[in-house]
């Protein structure tokens, strides 16, 4: 096999177990938040403001606002959280200061309505998501017959509470809306021009899997890519100046957020293990079931259905299988540094597999967008 072009790797220990991985784990529909976690110890004050359930998935530690102190911890710059709104139902406007609010639709149809007057909309189906702008006035309504579910990714600076403006509303306890992070004054928040929150929605039946847009513009095999990939892989949203393997997507947005949808349909088995060496890649179960493993030969594995949620933390060797009698979706949340590289180590034997059928250029066009071959010299099971 070809050499490497990166400087050799320091060997880390890092956990690979079964219980390591229930603690990376949390299930719908409570997430293990705690009770005194702002979105639940204030609940009625939600329901107030939001009209709906809200629970934190995933939080930097130590934050604040609606999603903080959630069971699973992450990098800085992004919050998740699971949001219910009942049929009918409809959010007060209001508006994220330092924030995109990324708002994927599981269930139902979501009515996103923005602009100062509220003179927009779009509607968004399953698997559409919508990236509201930062201090954009918005509310949500579910204009469908059953329960409204979503997931919702806040993309602000590194330190945020998480900031929501809303217009006043009288009556509602200090102490809950200094918890949630939440303010009132009576601002329009920023116009948005003909057009522009369309080319912010993505359409879960238009998405384009990364292994095209890799193919035209690298040169890479499809079928290369498969290898290393899920079947498909639809980037929603990426870091402006991403340079990684899906430096095209239809949105791109703050640093340190990757946004993406895993597919895969029955009998296709997934990625092989591999590790991420500067971000963590947290799975939402979306459709289907699945089976995520750790370590080298996928040792270890726990099983997860619609809505549960693990975060496999830097480095950890994983992978995952659709285990389903259908196809099979993922909604994989990537978290990193503020310049993240988000490098992907795999076993050699992968690399040896790789330059077999395609030859020693295909290594080398994988390193350039950060995939490379030699995970047993960068990691090992604690």
């Amino acid at each position: 096999m070809s050499a490497v072009l990166h400087p050799p790797a320091i060997k880390t220990r890092v956990p690979m177990s079964e219980k390591a991985m229930q603690t990376w784990t949390s299930r719908y529909p409570d997430y293990r938040a705690p009770a005194d976690a702002p979105a639940l110890a204030h609940a009625s004050t939600v329901s107030s403001l939001w009209n709906m359930r809200l629970v934190p998935m995933l939080s930097p530690q130590g934050s604040a606002g609606r999603f903080s102190q959630a069971a699973l911890s992450c990098p800085e710059r992004a919050c998740t959280g699971f949001g219910e709104l009942a049929a009918g139902a409809v959010t007060r406007a209001y508006r994220n200061t330092d924030a995109i609010e990324n708002i994927l639709c599981l269930e139902g149809k979501l009515k996103v309505r923005v602009g100062p007057k509220l003179e927009r909309s779009i509607t968004l189906e399953r698997f559409d998501m919508v990236s509201v702008p930062v201090d954009v006035r918005h509310a949500i309504e579910n204009t469908g017959g059953v329960p409204g579910r979503m997931v919702i990714c806040l993309n602000g600076p590194t330190g945020s509470t998480w900031p929501a403006v809303f217009d006043q509303v009288a009556g509602l306890p200090a102490e809950a809306l200094t918890a949630l992070s939440v303010s009132f004054d009576a601002a329009a928040g920023l116009a948005l021009e003909d057009g522009e929150i369309e080319g912010r929605v993505t359409r879960g039946e238009q998405l384009v899997a990364y292994k095209r847009e890799l193919s035209a513009s690298s040169g890479i095999p499809p079928q290369a890519t498969e290898m290393l990939s899920a079947g498909s892989v639809y980037p929603l949203i990426v870091p402006v100046g991403h340079s990684g393997r899906a430096r095209k997507a239809p949105m791109y947005g703050l640093p340190s957020l990757y946004l993406s949808i895993a597919e895969c349909t029955p009998g296709e088995a997934g990625p092989p293990p591999h590790s991420h060496s500067d971000t963590q890649e947290s799975f939402l179960c979306i459709e289907g079931e699945w089976e995520m493993t750790t370590g080298f030969h996928h040792e270890h594995v726990t099983k997860v259905k619609p809505y549960d949620i693990v975060a496999m933390p830097t480095k950890v060797m994983r992978g995952f299988r659709n285990t389903g009698p259908g196809r099979s979706r993922l909604f994989v949340v990537i978290q990193g540094a503020e310049q993240m590289t988000d490098m992907v180590a795999f076993p050699k034997r992968v690399g040896v597999e790789m330059e077999k059928r395609f030859g020693p250029q295909v290594i080398k066009d994988f390193e350039k967008i950060h995939l490379i071959f030699d995970a047993e010299d960068r990691v090992e099971a604690a």
